[in-house]
């Protein structure tokens, strides 16, 4: 009888300690410090070195789920739960949630390569897509290589004009304001998710640990902070709009020939918002400014030069203009995306061949494009001789040098190798498609499509014809349940 009631009031004592409220918080101290763990956000490491960048404010971030878990635990053994401490939680969440605003505004250099790195895979993917019925059917050698646009502005909330403030269009301030984009969140790592999630699951734990009340405790709790987030939340758009304001004037004052004040007020205005350091109109107007007014900026100079030249489809001046700036201001990320860009559309000149001609009988004539006395069709020796590949592949790894990374590039040097027969270089560079995919949220589907062929063909012309080994290789070209085991070295 004594150990039956023992053990009953042990199984009370321990019922009363561990309740559901513990539970819950112990579950969101997990989260939380897996969300200290895992990345907040990832980019490729030789970029981010090439670019001068660093991840030192996504760091900085999960300093904040190491603490709130020890807090977490703090509650488990016994401290009382207070307003102050759910508070604080809120306030924490509400810090988090703005993680992409600061990365955005604060680090423009990673946001413009989270947006670059987007962009080119979207357009690798179209690439693809567009060409696979020819890669099926004709190989490679029909492929024409499309021209890279580059990224002239990750200023992206601009107010054009009144219109901007009408209800429809707030959703912009989300989505461009606030950084909750595809470009920002294609690259965003386990550990901002996690974050959020283990600091609802604590503040849950914290209101169930209220012994009653907890409907009332938090209406209060709503009471106290949504005017501190309405003001926080209202001051950041208001920030923006009057950066819009701000760049208007800087207009009108540039059309006045107030060159001198131009230049003082750029300055100011890039300092306290960086990302206009990321817009080509605003750069190209100071250094214009800069000139008239006799205190030029060598690089933003050269750089406007470059974007002349470029335009006037001379690329070895623009060239030489983008590579003097960078190495005047090796800072000026947008610089280094025209030059590697610029670098890329020169490759595709040299890997392309000229448009289809009218056909005196219609371009609906039956097999005109691939008849082999057509003189530019792709079946004709002379039009393929017309390709400069091996030229191509070494402009695409020019491009690589200045853009580490560069999806279009990697790509367009991958198809570039295969065409030249070097299939075992073109192996090389897909295994580095494949692994940048791994940043990726989502990765894409096509691209790694794409590589796994190329690994088919190398493995094939390696082994000398061994068909039941470029088979498997082939076989993950189309199956995406073989694709974990893409970044195992090839047997």
């Amino acid at each position: 009888m004594i150990l039956l009631s023992l053990s009953a009031i042990n199984r009370r004592s321990v019922g009363l300690w561990f309740n559901r409220a513990k539970i819950t918080l112990l579950i969101g101290c997990i989260t939380l410090l897996l969300g200290a763990i895992f990345h907040w956000y990832r980019l490729p490491q030789k970029a981010l070195e090439t670019f001068g960048a660093n991840l030192w404010l996504a760091n900085l971030f999960r300093i904040l789920p190491a603490l709130l878990s020890i807090g977490s635990l703090a509650f488990i053994f016994g401290l009382g739960i207070r307003r102050i401490t759910r508070l604080s939680f809120w306030w924490s969440l509400i810090a988090v949630l703005l993680f992409p605003y600061c990365i955005m505004t604060w680090s423009p250099t990673l946001y413009f390569l989270a947006g670059s790195y987007y962009d080119q895979a979207s357009a690798a993917e179209l690439h693809v897509e567009t060409n696979f019925p020819e890669v099926q059917s004709q190989w490679k050698q029909n492929i024409s290589l499309s021209v890279v646009k580059p990224i002239n502005s990750i200023f992206e909330l601009q107010i054009p004009d009144s219109r901007f403030f009408q209800a429809a269009s707030w959703d912009r301030v989300i989505r461009d304001g606030f950084g909750y984009n595809n470009r920002f969140l294609c690259f965003i790592g386990r550990g901002w998710g996690l974050t959020v999630t283990g600091i609802v699951i604590s503040l849950m734990g914290l209101y169930l640990g209220l012994q009653s009340g907890q409907i009332d405790a938090w209406l209060r709790d709503m009471r106290r902070l949504l005017p501190g987030v309405g003001l926080l939340l209202g001051l950041i758009v208001i920030s923006l709009v009057w950066v819009n304001i701000v760049n208007h004037q800087l207009d009108t004052q540039f059309a006045k020939g107030e060159y001198h004040q131009v230049v003082t007020k750029s300055k100011s205005i890039a300092s306290w918002y960086p990302p206009l350091m990321g817009d080509e109109a605003f750069l190209k107007r100071m250094a214009e400014a800069g000139f008239y007014a006799g205190e030029p900026d060598p690089a933003l100079i050269n750089f406007v030069k470059g974007l002349e030249s470029y335009r006037l489809r001379n690329i070895f001046h623009a060239e030489g203009y983008f590579q003097k700036s960078l190495s005047i201001n090796p800072s000026l990320f947008l610089v280094r995306g025209y030059l590697a860009d610029m670098l890329i559309n020169e490759g595709v000149d040299y890997f392309g061949y000229p448009s289809l001609p009218f056909s005196p009988h219609g371009n609906n004539y039956p097999n005109f494009f691939n008849n082999p006395f057509n003189p530019i069709s792709p079946n004709n020796a002379n039009s393929r001789n017309n390709r400069k590949t091996s030229r191509a592949a070494d402009i695409f790894e020019q491009a690589l040098e200045v853009f580490p990374g560069h999806i279009l590039a990697i790509y367009y040097l991958m198809i570039a190798r295969a065409i030249d027969a070097e299939f075992n270089k073109s192996a090389e560079i897909a295994q580095d498609l494949i692994e940048i995919q791994q940043y990726f949220q989502q990765p894409y589907l096509g691209l790694l499509g794409q590589a796994y062929l190329h690994l088919a063909w190398a493995d094939y012309n390696q082994k000398g014809g061994d068909v039941a080994q470029a088979w498997q290789r082939y076989r993950q070209s189309i199956d995406p349940r073989t694709w974990k085991k893409s970044l195992e070295a090839r047997q």
